[in-house]
């Protein structure tokens, strides 16, 4: 069965969350039955490495003819140059991209975009497509997309992928509601898929030892709909260690630190580097503690309610006590308090925050129970049972479309 899997971001392990979940979740397609569409460059690619063995089966597209200058201009300049590369879009047809799809034909398009360009890209080259389309989303990104002229263009095309294609998946149900609701839309059938991992490298079953210092790790992007919350509890650590061997550890790209800094380093936080994936869950295992924020800000609401954050399979197989921060309707606390697999702090307050992590430390070797219990529930979410679902979905799929 041949897959094209269209949209911004590539599969690659070693970048962000959603270039890892893709290759988590499709890395058992054969090179030769694989055909990816981004917005990465081939150059970018290589470079990047950890795209293998699949970065020759990337093809890229550049919507943007005009490159947006970044100085004190850009404010003034952006208007017209962003007019100029909608017109140029517009009437650029792609032909090379194409041809590139109707020679690789198809047995099924996943449809993954994380951006208003990815959109625009889905709907010039795949509308009226021929082949079954599978809406993949991972993030309710598009609600922060402005009611301009192309804000509206891009939710009419999220809307008509939605109505138009039967078959869905999501990383999780929550999202899948919030965006049947918003569009107007009733699928057949969804997929619900998240990160899965393999289970045959993790840390070993050694009994806990708390270190000195107490070591609490995030790893990850810093993005909006993580800060405030992370930033609140970096301000409740930097409290307790007055009187206490505490510390927070971050483990995230040199972009990522290079743009928090300034706010994080005069709070303690200390920057632990980039990992590569293959050695993250082992490096989290040294820690006593993971974290994993949401945001608790309204502007975020639906991004809290509808994401469940990649990172947190990665965090029941590295084998350490999940602190889930954030809101009571977020879907990573949903996730903890459905699988009693770690702590969730609930409040965005510092002096509260740090009461109950002041608790938690104390009582460390209580909740050691919810280790086992992330454990087991990656049985669920393993390599090997994901992807079998994937492949039992996408074969239906294309034996109903013939």
């Amino acid at each position: 069965m041949k897959v094209l899997l269209f949209g911004d971001a590539p599969m690659a392990l070693n970048e962000g969350g959603i270039n890892q979940t893709l290759y988590n979740l499709f890395c058992f397609i054969k090179p030769e039955d694989f055909l990816g569409i981004t917005e990465v460059d081939l150059k970018s690619l290589e470079k990047i490495g950890s795209t293998e063995p699949y970065t020759k089966r990337y093809r890229s597209y550049k919507l943007n003819a005009i490159n947006i200058p970044v100085n004190k201009l850009t404010k003034f300049s952006l208007p017209l140059i962003s007019s100029i590369n909608y017109f140029l879009f517009k009437h650029n047809n792609y032909q090379k991209l194409r041809r590139e799809i109707e020679l690789f034909n198809p047995d099924v398009v996943i449809s993954c975009s994380n951006t208003a360009s990815g959109i625009l890209m889905h709907d010039k080259l795949l509308k009226n497509s021929k082949y079954p389309i599978i809406p993949y989303f991972m993030d309710d990104w598009m609600y922060k997309v402005k009611a301009d002229r192309i804000g509206n263009l891009v939710s009419n095309i999220i809307k008509e992928m939605l109505q138009n294609n039967r078959n869905w998946m999501m990383i999780g149900e929550e999202l899948g509601n919030i965006l049947a609701e918003r569009y107007q839309a009733k699928p057949e059938k969804i997929l619900y898929v998240r990160n899965p991992v393999d289970l045959t490298d993790a840390p070993k079953d050694n009994p806990y030892v708390k270190n000195g210092p107490f070591t609490i790790a995030y790893a990850g992007a810093l993005w909006p709909m993580h800060f405030d919350s992370f930033l609140a509890f970096a301000k409740a650590v930097k409290s307790l260690a007055v009187n206490q061997n505490i510390q927070l550890m971050l483990y995230t790209q040199e972009g990522q630190w290079s743009w928090r800094k300034s706010e994080l380093e005069s709070l303690g936080v200390k920057y632990g580097g980039h990992l590569p994936y293959n050695q993250i869950h082992q490096k989290l295992n040294e820690a006593d503690a993971l974290l994993i924020t949401a945001s608790f800000s309204s502007e975020n609401y639906t991004h809290s309610k509808a994401s469940l954050q990649t990172k947190i399979t990665d965090y029941c197989k590295s084998k350490r006590l999940i602190i889930s921060c954030g809101p009571t309707y977020s879907a990573n606390n949903h996730f903890i308090k459905e699988n009693n697999c770690g702590v969730c702090i609930e409040t965005i307050d510092e002096k509260e925050i740090a009461n109950q992590l002041s608790k938690i430390i104390v009582n460390i070797n209580n909740y050691q129970n919810y280790v086992s219990n992330a454990w087991d529930t990656l049985y669920y979410f393993s390599k090997e049972t994901v992807h079998q679902k994937i492949k039992s979905f996408l074969t239906e799929i294309a034996f109903s479309n013939n």
